[in-house]
């Protein structure tokens, strides 16, 4: 990758704008639009929100998470905003079907395994599935498809989003068949496994750089380096970036109160808590709870 600083990142109304779809309750669904892949393909990006994708056809080659990974019909992709992607090849017959929705959408959805399934997603955002799976998601995403094609009711919503909780349901059935542990043949790029690892287990209670670089027995200035080299992003920046969508994710999907939110993410006070949300968010807690 030449250069790190260009990551794009995407939020779902730009995707919906750029490739010209409607936004249905942050809700994109592209149909194979060849449009979508191009928006992709140039560049370094990341997604503020969920992709769900499957192969139809064609062949292509993109870097997530730092792993080179193969996609070939039949191959299951799914990109959630810790996901740095690095398009490397595609072949001009490449056919994907992608639904693309915000990480608030799917907070709503108050599932229980969320962060079970995003875990087993950052070991392996992409499998390759077999013919009765592959049939299964091409079902759900054409009734997910005709819903947000179909003329719009009050129950649209609700039903979208069952719809799409079933999907979601049915991915993580799938990937709990599957074993993900792999390492990266370069070193740095294990450094930088390691360091993600460390932060998803860790980031609830610890949020200072020198923790991370003494649990990885590196100095903090390389550590700081080498994380901005490979990612674009600072080592603060990904801490923090757990720590809005942990926040995010327990404000939609559970009832929590904020001062047992803070408390579990080990800021000193709620009120602090409340501040370091605001910053990043532009809201209150108790704003974004009831948005």
């Amino acid at each position: 990758m030449e250069s790190k600083s260009r990551i794009r990142k995407f939020l779902i109304e730009e995707i919906a704008a750029l490739a010209d779809y409607s936004l249905q309750e942050s809700v994109v669904v592209s149909g194979g639009n060849p449009h979508v892949l191009e928006l992709f393909s140039n560049t370094p990006f990341s997604i503020d929100g969920v992709a769900i994708s499957v192969c139809i056809k064609g062949t292509g080659k993109a870097k997530i998470g730092f792993r080179e990974q193969e996609i070939k019909p039949m191959t299951l992709l799914v990109l959630i905003p810790e996901f740095i992607i690095e398009p490397l090849e595609k072949s001009d017959d490449l056919f994907l079907k992608t639904i693309f929705f915000s990480y608030d959408f799917i907070s709503s959805l108050k599932w229980s395994s969320q962060n079970k399934l995003a875990k087993r997603i950052m070991s392996l955002p992409c499998i390759t599935l077999s013919y009765r799976e592959y049939d299964t998601f091409l079902k759900y995403y054409s009734l997910i498809e005709e819903r947000y094609n179909g003329h719009t009711t009050e129950y649209t919503s609700t039903i979208t989003k069952s719809l799409l909780l079933a999907l979601i349901v049915e991915i993580f059935s799938i990937y709990s068949l599957r074993e993900a542990d792999f390492e990266l043949p370069d070193s740095t790029d294990q450094q930088i496994n390691r360091f993600m690892r460390l932060l998803r287990t860790k980031y609830t209670s610890e949020h200072s750089v020198s923790f991370y670089a003494d649990q990885l027995c590196v100095t903090s200035n390389y550590l700081m380096t080498l994380v901005k080299e490979k990612t674009g992003q600072s080592v603060v920046y990904w801490i923090d970036r757990a720590l809005i969508a942990h926040s995010k994710r327990e404000l939609k999907s559970t009832d929590k109160h904020i001062a047992t939110i803070a408390e579990e993410l080990h800021f000193s006070s709620s009120s602090n808590f409340c501040r370091y949300f605001r910053k990043f968010v532009g809201m209150t807690p108790v704003e974004y709870r009831n948005i």
